[in-house]
């Protein structure tokens, strides 16, 4: 069994709690009009031109974003990095990308991590069939989830996919009281209306196992990367999201978790 793998980080310690290593899976079911990682989007291996650097001389050369990997080579990685889990209390983090695209081999890596008895946790935008979601997801111990913009149509309009997947296996991690993460973009006049905080608000507030709520600041760092990958950048001008309202978003949230937090 194998998986296409845009990036295996180690020593990650923002996927998760510990340090982890976090499997990067490409292919994403959203077209968020914000996403800095283009190179996810696709579930196949792409290729892009690159500069290298030789001495005096710089070189054009093509280059992969994306490999194939199988299971075996997959966990071998994770025991070769088992001895940093244990010393932090960390784990493996399964990332994208959207990693339930790729839902078998996700299946597979989780139940051998849980098996070495190393901690599971797995970063989704909660977009897949209610099967899929379930059967995959209950071999993670804790779950990374993203909330972007309850209402439906706006949802539609700026990740390209309507909502009702999404709010429905939110609904079942309630019922788990799996351990969550919630990630929630700050991207001005679109995710931080007063209407979309407030009906976040009030999706989270029935919530009892919500470890820590991260808010996640538009930053205007991708554009190269979509120029590499010849792609269109809806926020290619658009300025970082301003501090201030930074601080205003994680006032309004911060009674929600035992820690809220404004991430880089």
């Amino acid at each position: 069994m194998k998986a296409i793998i845009f990036d295996i980080r180690s020593f990650s310690v923002h996927d998760g709690p510990g340090i982890r290593t976090s499997f990067f899976f490409k292919g994403c079911p959203l077209r968020c009009t914000w996403c800095h990682n283009p190179e996810s989007h696709s579930a196949e291996i792409e290729f892009v031109c690159a500069t290298k650097k030789m001495e005096r001389h710089s070189l054009r050369e093509t280059v992969p974003i994306g490999e194939s990997v199988s299971i075996e080579t997959a966990i071998a990685r994770v025991k070769a990095d088992r001895l940093f889990f244990e010393d932090s209390g960390g784990g493996i983090t399964l990332s994208g990308g959207e990693p339930l695209m790729q839902h078998q081999f996700a299946k597979e890596l989780l139940m051998a991590a849980n098996a070495l008895d190393i901690h599971t946790a797995i970063d989704t935008c909660g977009f897949a069939t209610e099967k899929i979601f379930q059967e995959t997801v209950a071999y993670a111990k804790l779950v990374l989830y993203d909330l972007k913009i309850i209402n439906s149509a706006l949802h539609k309009k700026f990740t390209g996919q309507d909502n009702q997947l999404i709010l429905n296996n939110f609904k079942w991690l309630q019922q788990q009281n799996k351990a969550m993460i919630i990630r929630i973009p700050l991207i001005e006049n679109i995710t931080d209306t007063p209407e979309n905080f407030e009906a976040i608000h009030t999706l989270l507030s029935s919530s009892k196992n919500i470890q820590r709520i991260d808010l996640l600041p538009f930053h205007a760092s991708a554009n190269q990367k979509y120029l590499k990958l010849n792609k269109v950048y809806h926020h290619a001008n658009s300025p970082s999201y301003p501090a201030e309202k930074s601080e205003k978003a994680l006032d309004f949230f911060h009674s929600l978790a035992p820690i809220v937090s404004i991430g880089a």
